[in-house]
């Protein structure tokens, strides 16, 4: 299996005296918003410059929430400025939530990405979002399952060359994949309901456990897992 790159990766588990109930869109975005205020200055952490406009590129900081935690990841120069902080004691605002971090569990690699001659197994462990206003209205606009389920895999194909662009990799060969199992669901971004997309896909590509595509990455959707044979 040829290896194209090795990038850095890392990511910190954040805890605190007990978990947080919540829905996990919610309390990523709430997660991202506190970290960025606590570390405005970067704009790695938030996505914006230092006059307040918006940055177009893969996010190298992506927060998560799991099991009423937070989790952050890092990926290239993010992977750096990670290790770079003083987890403890930091004290953040989620939402209503006043938490100070008393426990960090960080966790250091280079990432994998290369080609595969047999296809590997994926498995979505938030949804994905892969429509915007204009390609959603195009796939609406499909007269049969079948050919929604073939813009989804277009999508799909079409977002993780976004990823990996933005990662620096370059996919030497002609890149497939297609979903395996499929179901669409609600999602809520920037007060908007958005379609996205769970389940598993197929690819030829070695990709990262933990790589997010589609739209909102660095709000904790569209994050993957190589599923165990």
């Amino acid at each position: 299996m040829p290896i194209l790159t090795e990038i850095p990766h890392a990511s910190v588990e954040l805890r605190w005296y007990s978990p947080l109930p919540g829905p996990a869109h919610l309390r990523a975005r709430q997660l991202r918003g506190a970290v960025a205020q606590a570390f405005i200055e970067d704009s790695r952490f938030h996505q914006h410059d230092v006059e307040g406009h918006q940055l177009y590129r893969y996010p190298p900081i992506q927060y998560r929430w799991q099991n009423g935690y937070g989790l952050i990841v890092g990926w290239l120069s993010g992977a750096e400025t990670m290790l770079n902080v003083s987890w403890l004691d930091l004290p953040l605002t989620i939402g209503d939530d006043k938490v100070m971090v008393s426990d960090a569990i960080i966790s250091t690699q280079y990432a994998q990405f290369g080609i595969s001659n047999n296809l590997i197994y994926y498995d979505f462990i938030s949804p994905v979002l892969l429509f915007n206003q204009k390609n959603y209205k195009k796939y609406k606009a499909l007269d049969s399952d079948w050919a929604q389920r073939y813009e989804c895999d277009r999508l799909l194909v079409a977002q993780l060359l976004t990823a990996m662009r933005g990662l620096a990799v370059n996919f030497e060969v002609q890149l497939y994949a297609a979903f395996t199992e499929i179901e669409t669901c609600q999602c809520y971004y920037k007060k908007q309901i958005m379609l996205g997309i769970k389940g598993q896909f197929v690819s030829n590509a070695l990709l990262p456990d933990g790589l997010a595509i589609g739209h909102a990455v660095s709000h904790g959707y569209g994050w993957f897992t190589p599923m165990k044979n």
